[in-house]
């Protein structure tokens, strides 16, 4: 082969070379059922922002993981990297992650979509305040994990930037309006007890079922039922 042909044949397969990184490019994935009030309590920092530029970063084969976390599945034979650039405007717990680290992610779809890691608002019109639940690790931010947690909760409003001590209970009302998280009262009360799991994390029982004691007053029956339910059976305690 001579000089200038190897030449040319290492630029041809440079611009044609596929997307792949072996596992020494990923950090280690991470599932637990940790859910919404864990990805919270979980989370380092808990920020008000977004993401842009989201593009692929690669997949591993299942096999090829050391003591992998997912599943051995043969409809799940491999699992999806992706990452984007990431922006942080406010705090609502912890601080503002570095400046500069990509968001990194895993999943076992391809595509980079965020239809199963989100919690709320479809987000069809603005404006959308996104709340992410995140770490740092080495050069990228992170989920709090890959797979049973949630990455973010979108609301239909925008984040008017309360003073840091003020940001949790911020978020735990907004938990407690079906409204703000895009859902009718009737749709609310099937998912109830997830957002007030989180409200209550934050509030703590007393304000919590002050809070709940107010929201029974809704003239929507399916929800006031939901609520005086939860009322008597979690705290003993009657909606009036």
């Amino acid at each position: 082969m001579s000089p200038t042909y190897a030449v040319l044949l290492a630029i041809v397969l440079a611009i044609f070379e596929p997307v792949c990184h072996t596992q020494g490019h990923f950090p280690e994935s991470r599932i637990a059922r940790i859910g919404l009030t864990g990805s919270w309590e979980s989370a380092p920092d808990v920020v008000v922002g977004d993401v842009t530029n989201i593009a692929a970063f690669g997949s591993q084969k299942i096999t090829d993981i050391p003591n992998s976390p997912w599943p051995p599945s043969p409809e799940i034979p491999e699992i999806y990297w992706c990452q984007a650039d990431f922006r942080a405007d406010s705090v609502v717990k912890g601080s503002l992650p570095n400046r500069g680290k990509k968001f990194l992610w895993a999943a076992i779809r391809p595509g980079c979509s965020f239809e199963w890691f989100r919690y709320g608002y479809e987000e069809t019109a603005e404006p959308v305040t996104r709340i992410w639940f995140v770490r740092e690790e080495g050069e990228y931010i992170r989920p709090v994990v890959d797979g049973g947690g949630v990455f973010f909760v979108s609301f239909h409003g925008k984040w008017f930037d309360p003073p840091k001590e003020e940001a949790p209970k911020t978020l735990a009302l907004l938990m407690l309006n079906p409204a703000a998280l895009g859902w009718s009262p009737t749709h609310y009360a099937t998912i109830f007890q997830h957002p007030v799991g989180l409200a209550l994390a934050i509030l703590g029982k007393t304000e919590l079922i002050a809070r709940l004691k107010a929201l029974a007053a809704t003239p929507d029956r399916t929800l006031r039922e939901t609520v005086c339910g939860y009322l008597e059976s979690e705290f003993d305690q009657a909606c009036r």
